[in-house]
């Protein structure tokens, strides 16, 4: 996914047409577009599922997807019964050099798999993928995997105990944001305590930043050397409660590779409202944040130009819940993607929005609780990956899209 912005920070908005989503969770970066060679075996074809079917016999369940070009990229699933996981559901890795249109299995790591309902919450169970280049990937959330060959071989990070919430990877560096408890602990916590922590990609050698340090479910991205954590409180949010509004989420920043003190700033956002962020380069940023607890909610989209320290509303979008994504790619085309109505796309700098009918459709599987992570890789092509439905494809900049079974 690539995106490009503009400078400013004064206030300004725009209205919109309502659309839907929801709070930021294990957010994944863009990377900018970049060749790899990997070795291929057998491969085969993706089928088109049929419209109105369940899903197509034999297939997997989508759970997150990586791409590190165009063409390149790792689809982590969940095997599934009827449909639907069931209490033997294993995860499994896919591989894809043709943009998605066919998948060739590769070497899982052993671990369990992290999903609901069936899913084990262990801190060795995972539930995403992330690839920094053709061999260089980790299975995460809430435990950690690692693999330096391309996914020939997995290893086990050992985390001290901590579930690894975000990742992304920038200039030969991976970052992630490691919450200091437990996963089952996690999940009864609103505002966990984190550090940020950074490693070479080629190695498992993982140490805290300076200065990468608070309260909060942090959304980690990085561009061009520089990092970023959005969500932290840096400290006990004030009022009755862990998710009081009136305390701003600050972002964290920094170098990638933790040679010098990590940078805090204050948002337009507040912490406890759903919010997310992408690094468009090293000092561009998009911010999406709405304010829950009613629906539909509006969600504020926000540019800066300097690492964080302005802001500009340019437009709004309103939503039946919190924003989980938002991106733009070169040519100027914004998305926000969530959970309860879908994907909604803007070709006119968010003045106007649509959701592209094909994904509106009961069978697609991304409204209603289906839509996990979406990317656009070029100006016109992306993927979407719709929990234990087809992972989708566009070719023409989100306008359409056509879903593919994976196997």
């Amino acid at each position: 996914m690539t995106v490009l912005l503009a400078a400013g920070c004064g206030a300004t908005s725009n209205s919109t047409q309502p659309a839907q989503t929801y709070p930021a969770q294990h957010s994944q970066t863009p990377r900018p577009v970049t060749s790899a060679t990997t070795r291929a075996t057998v491969t085969t074809p993706a089928t088109a599922a049929t419209p109105g079917s369940t899903c197509a016999p034999g297939a997997i369940g989508p759970e997150s997807a990586s791409f590190i070009s165009p063409a390149d990229g790792w689809l982590l699933g969940v095997t599934m019964q009827d449909c639907w996981p069931s209490n033997s559901a294993r995860i499994v890795l896919r591989k894809t050099t043709d943009g998605g249109r066919h998948w060739t299995p590769i070497a899982a790591p052993p671990a369990p798999w992290a999903g609901l309902p069936y899913g084990d919450s262990s801190a060795k169970s995972v539930g995403e993928v992330y690839f920094a280049d053709a061999r260089d990937g980790w299975a995460f959330a809430p435990g950690l995997w690692a693999t330096h060959d391309g996914g020939a071989t997995w290893r086990r990070v050992d985390t001290g105990g901590r579930s690894v919430y975000s990742l992304a990877a920038t200039n030969g560096h991976v970052i992630a944001a490691f919450l200091n408890c437990g996963s089952e602990a996690c999940g009864r916590s609103s505002a966990p305590s984190f550090s940020i922590e950074t490693s070479p990609a080629g190695e498992d050698a993982w140490r805290p930043v300076p200065g990468g340090a608070g309260l909060g479910l942090p959304v980690v991205t990085a561009a061009g050397g520089t990092a970023y954590a959005l969500g932290a409180a840096g400290a006990a949010p004030k009022g009755p409660g862990p998710n009081d509004f009136r305390t701003p989420a600050m972002l964290l920043s920094g170098s990638a590779d933790g040679t010098a003190p990590w940078h805090r700033r204050a948002t337009p956002c507040v912490f406890g409202a759903a919010y997310t962020v992408t690094a468009v380069t090293a000092n561009s940023l998009l911010m999406a944040c709405g304010l829950l607890g009613g629906h539909p909610t509006t969600n504020h989209l926000y540019r800066s130009a300097d690492s964080g320290a302005h802001w500009r509303q340019f437009a709004y979008v309103g939503l039946y819940d919190g924003a989980d994504a938002v991106a733009a790619t070169p040519d100027g085309k914004l998305f926000v993607d969530g959970i309860v109505s879908g994907l909604e796309v803007s070709r006119d700098g968010g003045r106007n929005w649509l959701r592209p009918a094909t994904l509106a459709d009961p069978p697609s599987q991304v409204g209603d609780g289906g839509l996990i992570e979406f990317a656009m890789t070029t100006n016109n092509d992306g993927y979407l990956v719709a929990r234990y439905g087809p992972l989708w494809l566009t070719g023409d900049g989100g306008l359409t899209w056509s879903p593919v079974t994976v196997r």
